[in-house]
């Protein structure tokens, strides 16, 4: 009983040492994400004949995500990961004629695009309610596509008259992982014990591509412990 005695109270003197410095968080949100680079279908005029795509989803969606927080007693700095999934939505309506015998129709599809986001990040407290963030991600996307060609190449000796092509492009199939950075902002303006109420928005940059990917408008749910 006595061997187990002192690292008992060691391991307890260590963690309230670190508590009595340090604090942690969970956090919480969900709301609308606007994303830029989900219209992407091109027009007809530039595409050979008989080609026709369904790529484009709707630029507004959702956003939830978790993530855990590091807080550093008497100071105003933070660090952190996240996870977030961000869906959007692109409704398809289609028919025609594709061929002698073969008529294309698609009633009431739903195309989904969804970006899964694993984030580290850091945050500056600029007073009690208000909080800034920057941080880096790297996305795996998940695109679902339709495409539909006439006179279709299966290899360069066999030719067939219509292929239907319906798939979802990710990091699995195709490589789809990027990376990029983001900044964002925190306002809280209702806190009962340690859970506090808030809004967030955040600006994800995709670096690795060269174009801004997503902006967020979330409420948002912190507990500290």
């Amino acid at each position: 009983m006595r061997k187990l005695l002192f690292p008992t109270c060691l391991l307890l003197f260590v963690f309230n040492a670190i508590h009595a410095q340090h604090t942690f968080e969970l956090n919480v949100n969900y709301g609308v994400a606007g994303n830029f680079q989900l219209d992407y279908e091109q027009p007809q005029s530039e595409v050979p004949g008989g080609f026709v795509s369904f790529y484009n989803k709707n630029f507004l969606g959702s956003i939830g995500g978790i993530e855990f927080q590091w807080n550093i007693k008497d100071s105003k700095a933070s660090i952190g990961v996240s996870y977030d999934r961000e869906s959007h939505i692109g409704e398809k309506n289609y028919s025609q004629l594709i061929g002698n015998d073969t008529y294309l129709e698609i009633i009431d599809f739903k195309l989904r695009h969804i970006n899964e986001m694993y984030s580290v990040f850091y945050k500056r407290r600029l007073s009690e309610k208000l909080l800034l963030t920057g941080g880096a991600f790297f996305v795996n996307p998940k695109m679902q596509e339709i495409e539909y060609y006439t006179n279709a190449f299966i290899n360069s000796t066999q030719t067939i008259a219509t292929l239907v092509s319906i798939q979802e492009r990710n990091g699995s199939n195709s490589n789809l992982v990027d990376a990029g950075f983001f900044i964002g902002a925190e306002y809280y303006f209702y806190k009962s014990g340690n859970f506090q109420v808030g809004i967030q928005s955040r600006l994800f940059h995709t670096t690795s591509l060269g174009w801004f990917e997503t902006i967020t408008l979330t409420p948002k749910l912190r507990y500290t412990f």
